[in-house]
């Protein structure tokens, strides 16, 4: 008798453990589903791009018409899936967006994304994932994910913005000046037109330099900042940090004032002020 109890007690706590999995959700396989459009552009039109859940992949091709391809993915079965929505909204700019229906879902949407050389991408943002650009246009463009890395190689035209809450910055081939900001990364800028601002809460930065048109901000609280600067550039220096050293190397600086952890001085015929500021970790400042 004693069995039989112990054995539908048994029964009993299987059952409700099943039934607490059954309400809270346990993952399983891999759950996908692919969106694919096609849409017109006209030459010069904008495009803009709002996911909420997953990362973003755009890139220039030379057909004459936008080409999305979203995937959906989710490991807490098919149902989680009708629960996002993918909006494509034609007109200037093009606008692509992930739209949830309901409360906590449970799923993700990747982004590939081609467009034509002569369509601008306006915006790109994403709460939780990274975003990738290569060779595309770019008029004031923004970048901004919540959690996830940025990366963009090749951009025509005109100036970009960057920004992570929780990821790295990797921008190269930018013809138009960037501005690069993230809480928590590295942050890399080669082959840019110019720089307006770079700044990171942890990490390194490494930047050249080639132009400046109006006074710049480079800083991290935590990490160390190694700058080329071109020869040509007219600016006025300022390099400080907490615990590290300044260091120049091959650059035509006209120093003022020299402390070790502070360097100030002229390029060429001076100019706007790049501030370069660390609390920890060395300055490095060298030509090309």
């Amino acid at each position: 008798m004693q069995k039989i109890i112990h054995t539908v007690l048994a029964l009993a706590v299987l059952i409700t453990a099943a039934t607490l999995a059954g309400c809270t959700g346990v993952p399983g396989p891999e759950e996908t589903e692919v969106f694919d459009r096609t849409v017109a552009v006209e030459p010069g039109s904008g495009v803009v791009v709002v996911n909420r859940n997953g990362g973003v992949n755009v890139s220039v091709w030379e057909e004459d018409f936008v080409a999305v391809t979203a995937v959906k993915r989710t490991v807490y079965g098919r149902a989680e899936l009708a629960k996002v929505g993918i909006e494509v909204a034609e007109g200037d700019p093009l606008r692509i967006e992930t739209v949830y229906t309901g409360l906590n879902v449970r799923a993700s949407v990747d982004y590939t994304i081609r467009v034509p050389p002569d369509v601008v991408l306006q915006r790109v943002e994403s709460s939780n994932g990274g975003i990738e650009l290569s060779g595309v246009r770019v008029a004031g463009t923004e970048l901004a994910t919540s959690n996830g890395p940025v990366h963009v190689d090749g951009a025509r035209g005109g100036d970009l913005r960057a920004a992570s809450s929780n990821g790295g910055i990797d921008l190269r081939g930018v013809e138009g000046y960037v501005t690069a900001t993230t809480s928590n990364g590295a942050v890399t800028v080669e082959d840019c037109g110019g720089v307006l601002a770079l700044r990171t809460s942890n990490g390194p930065i490494s930047a050249t330099i080639s132009a400046v048109r109006e006074d710049v901000t480079i800083s991290s609280s935590n990490g160390g900042i190694a700058l080329r600067l071109a020869e040509d550039l007219d600016a006025r220096v300022v390099a400080a940090t907490s615990n590290g050293r300044v260091t120049v190397r091959g650059l035509p600086l006209r120093v003022s004032e020299s402390t070790g952890t502070s360097v100030t001085g002229l390029l060429g015929d001076g100019g706007p002020t790049i501030t370069v500021t660390t609390s920890n970790g060395g300055i490095d400042l060298s030509g090309p």
